[in-house]
């Protein structure tokens, strides 16, 4: 350790002529009184809070528990530079930066605002990617079982088409698509083009969104399109993901009866949730394998999006078309696919007969598909 001169000026205004000896968290200040008693003052480096340098010397100045003050005046350049050096990891002798982030309220926003990217970063993807692997680990009864009253709780808003739920269940057996789920499917009264899939196996479809089909194989594209939603789980991965805060404090506090719970209570919100790009092309890749497996010419899908580009400028589409975006990657993506797949004619007639009854007797909307 190396001694240094500065002038001590105690809590009683009284100063005298010191030497001073620091290590790397203390500075100790020893002098002689006006008995000649030679004295010793320990100052911790923590409590210094200040080094003011100014054109012919510098101020130390240091706070004690109980709120008191004292300080050195240091004339010497190289005493001051050795407290700068020894101190350096202190706020008052550090470099700018030390000094702007090492105080107490610099501190706090320091950490507040750590707090705050940790939550942010949260909400916007652990959040979101917790829900997505717990949706995924959900037990398939307990999906079923879920959908039922998600299903009920929706429809309590909406008007059954009978005539035409039983006509598209029948189209769908035609079909024959082995999705490991039993899909149901209703028909629902509104001038709204949309059609949704609910966790479990029901698929609602507007019935304005049947108008403007031209062939079954349309048909079965949307029909593929959504059941595929349902078997790759889009639809629960989706609902937990948007719902995750919630799900998220479920998670915490209760089991899957309370995430279910959650879920239902957001049932409503099925009809609006948007699908991610990669899984409206991964439905559309499961939906054309469902049709070509079942001698259905997967060239419907294609169609389907052609038409749907066609009719994208109706007011009525928008709601469609908000959950299910048709964009370039998606086409190009499905012409690709269709090169996998030899030329297909669908040849079930009883599916033809089934689509031909659901379309004549469906009204005529120009803002249908």
């Amino acid at each position: 350790m190396n001694a240094y001169t500065a002038t001590y000026h105690t809590i009683s205004q009284q100063y005298y002529q010191a030497t001073l000896i620091f290590s790397s968290v203390t500075l100790t200040i020893r002098y002689k009184d006006e008995h000649n008693d030679t004295l010793e003052v320990h100052w911790l480096g923590k409590n210094i809070i200040s080094l003011e340098e100014r054109p012919s010397d510098a101020e130390l100045q240091y706070r004690y528990d109980d709120g008191t003050m004292e300080r050195l005046i240091i004339r010497d350049p190289v005493t001051i530079g050795a407290i700068k050096k020894s101190f350096r990891h202190y706020a008052f002798a550090g470099s700018k930066g030390v000094r702007i982030f090492g105080s107490v309220t610099s501190r706090i926003l320091i950490v507040s605002g750590a707090m705050l990217a940790i939550v942010l970063a949260a909400y916007l993807w652990f959040v979101p990617w917790l829900g997505e692997r717990v949706a995924m680990s959900f037990s398939k009864d307990h999906e079923i079982s879920m959908g039922e009253q998600m299903y009920r709780s929706v429809m309590s808003n909406y008007k059954t088409d009978q005539r035409k739920t039983k006509l598209l269940n029948e189209f769908y057996q035609q079909l024959n698509y082995q999705v490991g789920y039993p899909v149901q499917i209703t028909v629902v009264s509104s001038n709204e083009v949309n059609a949704f899939a609910i966790p479990g196996g029901h698929i609602v479809v507007y019935d304005a969104i049947l108008s403007n089909m031209k062939t079954p194989e349309e048909l079965a594209a949307l029909l593929g399109h959504e059941s595929s939603h349902i078997a790759l789980r889009h639809s629960l991965r989706n609902m937990f993901r948007s719902v995750a805060r919630k799900m998220f404090l479920s998670l915490v506090v209760g089991s899957e009866s309370g995430i279910a719970s959650v879920l239902i209570d957001n049932a409503d919100n099925l009809k609006g949730l948007q699908y991610s790009r990669s899984l409206e092309t991964e439905a559309d890749d499961n939906g054309m394998h469902l049709m070509a497996a079942n001698q259905i010419d997967p060239q419907g899908m294609l169609r389907l999006m052609d038409l749907l580009q066609q009719e994208s400028g109706n007011v009525q589409q928008a709601n469609f078309l908000s959950t299910h975006p048709v964009f370039d990657r998606r086409i190009d993506n499905i012409r690709q696919q269709l090169k996998k797949y030899p030329a297909i004619t669908t040849g079930n007639s009883q599916l033809k007969n089934i689509f031909h009854e659901i379309y004549e007797n469906s009204p005529s909307s120009s803002g249908g598909w």
